[in-house]
């Protein structure tokens, strides 16, 4: 008689019944830095304080113009007045582009490129595939306006000394407050430009192609400024995205004015709630097919 004991299954290994983690998030930081768009922009913002100062430097000796009170006219004072005059120039429309491109093509380019479908049958979550994109492209703006302030501080106190931020009509500043009032700008440029990375985010589940995407974002922050600077429209324009824009400036005045600071803050935090919203929904219901 067989005594032998039935042969029945094992345990089941915990590798394969447990979710595997798909996109790391290193990985995907990997592939965007592989990106051309991701390369020029960093490339552009280490570069450009050097293009401002040779701009500077074509223009003649800085100096205080005769009659100016605005932070331009004594951008040359010093290293942390250069610093502030390059990122009033660059908050408004160049930094929105550098958003639209970056958030844009988070999901349309991976369509337009037919690789979309693929990420999602590694497998990978859609709501885990889409912060995902948005966390490196977030890293990555940080990053690049980190740079671009650093350059401007590095270059700016190579040839203007290293004294503090000289405000328009008012005193120099320390060293000490000029880089933590300098550090407190970024902050809320980046809080601001979070309504438009947001935009980029929808607008990229949207479209199937990334131009429009980035395009949809430029042309709603063209919209909006044009719209604000209508006196008409009354109290509706402080509900525009592009409102308090340049609410980063109270940083360089005298005193500091919280008041729009914090309305900035605020009303880009709710456009982006809002827009992030939507494109969460909109992009786990999708008909995704290329």
């Amino acid at each position: 008689m067989d005594t032998t004991a039935p042969w029945t299954p094992g345990p089941i290994p915990a590798s394969t019944t447990t979710a595997r983690r798909t996109l790391p998030i290193r990985v995907e930081f990997a592939r965007q830095l592989s990106q051309w768009r991701v390369r020029v922009v960093l490339i552009i913002f280490a570069v450009l304080p050097i293009v401002v100062r040779l701009a500077f430097l074509i223009g003649g000796a800085g100096g205080p113009a005769a009659g100016r009170t605005d932070l331009a006219a004594f951008a040359q004072a010093s290293g942390a007045t250069f610093t502030a005059f390059i990122l009033v120039i660059t908050a408004g429309f160049l930094l929105t582009l550098v958003v639209a491109l970056l958030f844009g093509d988070m999901i349309a380019g991976e369509a337009s490129r037919s690789t979309l479908k693929y990420l999602l049958t590694i497998p990978v979550g859609r709501t885990r595939l889409l912060f995902v994109k948005v966390l490196v492209a977030s890293t990555v703006l940080v990053v690049g306006i980190l740079l671009l302030t650093g350059m401007s501080l590095l270059v700016g106190t190579i040839s203007y000394g290293g004294g503090g931020i000289q405000i328009p009509v008012g005193p120099q500043l320390g060293m000490g407050e000029s880089l933590l009032r300098i550090l407190a700008a970024v902050a809320i440029i980046c809080l601001h430009l979070s309504w438009a990375a947001a935009l980029g985010t929808m607008f990229t589940v949207l479209a199937e192609a990334p131009l429009a995407a980035a395009g949809g974002v430029v042309i709603t922050s063209i919209l909006s400024s044009i719209l604000e600077r209508i006196p008409d429209l009354g109290i509706v324009r402080n509900y525009l995205p592009t409102w308090n824009t340049d609410a980063f400036r109270e940083f360089f005045a005298a005193r500091i004015d919280y008041a729009p600071v914090v309305d900035s803050a605020l009303s880009a935090l709710i456009y982006a709630l809002v827009f992030t919203a939507v494109a969460v929904w909109w992009f786990r219901r999708k008909n995704i097919s290329s």
